[in-house]
């Protein structure tokens, strides 16, 4: 059986989510908050939220990709994960809402350039930073782009394997097989009584996925 790995960056990869303290240090902390609170109660799209919070942006982004290499740290257990993958033949796609010219760099100078990377992108305007996102496409089950048609059509076969934590991983976990989660991943997903495994680091994550992918185990993919 194949096996995908769908990671998250920003919060997941990283131990620390980046993207918002950017929106926060090079936009508009008020502008932050504002729509932060607003897909809190639903009343904002993730993607109007993005648009919203980086149009106040305005550095370089040389400056703003320095300031992340500057602060990103990467969550301990991650490299060894990809390395087991690797042997295993697995297949790791990082999955973000974040913006490429940010992890490219983040991933470079961690040895892991060479990992797939599903982005969205950004356009550095220095009258208002531009989200260019990747697929814009509203999903049939939530009802607003996300990154569940990426994970099925990205793993249509095999076993879908999604480490997140974040708002953003919400429809693409539910469209998983075997999900780990922490921060407000893990609360959506205990409050809708989904199944997930919780984690603090990528150390027995291979583990985890080694015994689900055991022959003639069966599936928990649901289709939600």
């Amino acid at each position: 059986m194949g096996v995908t790995l769908f990671v998250d960056f920003d919060g997941t990869i990283t131990e620390r989510d980046l993207l918002d303290r950017i929106a926060q240090t090079f936009g508009d902390p008020d502008v932050y908050r504002d729509v932060d609170a607003r897909l809190d109660e639903g009343t904002m799209t993730l993607h109007e939220v993005l648009r919203r919070e980086f149009e106040p942006v305005r550095a370089p982004l040389d400056d703003v990709v320095a300031w992340v290499l500057e602060h990103a740290t990467i969550r301990p257990g991650f490299t060894e994960l990809v390395e087991h993958a690797e042997e295993r033949g697995w297949r790791v796609v990082v999955l973000s809402s974040g913006f490429g010219e940010l992890i490219g760099p983040v991933l470079d100078r961690a040895g892991l350039g060479r990992l797939e990377l599903l982005s969205n992108a950004v356009d550095p305007d220095p009258e208002g930073w531009r989200v260019r996102f990747r697929d814009d496409r509203p999903c049939p089950v939530c009802g607003e782009p996300c990154k569940r048609a990426t994970v099925v059509a990205e793993a249509d076969e095999g076993l879908r394997v999604y480490i997140g934590d974040g708002f953003s991983d919400r429809c693409g976990a539910l469209a998983s097989d075997l999900v780990f989660a922490r921060r407000r991943l893990a609360a959506y997903l205990t409050e809708t009584g989904a199944p997930y495994l919780p984690f603090e680091d990528f150390h027995g994550v291979a583990g985890e996925v080694e015994r689900f992918a055991v022959p003639g185990e069966p599936s928990n993919r649901s289709g939600r």
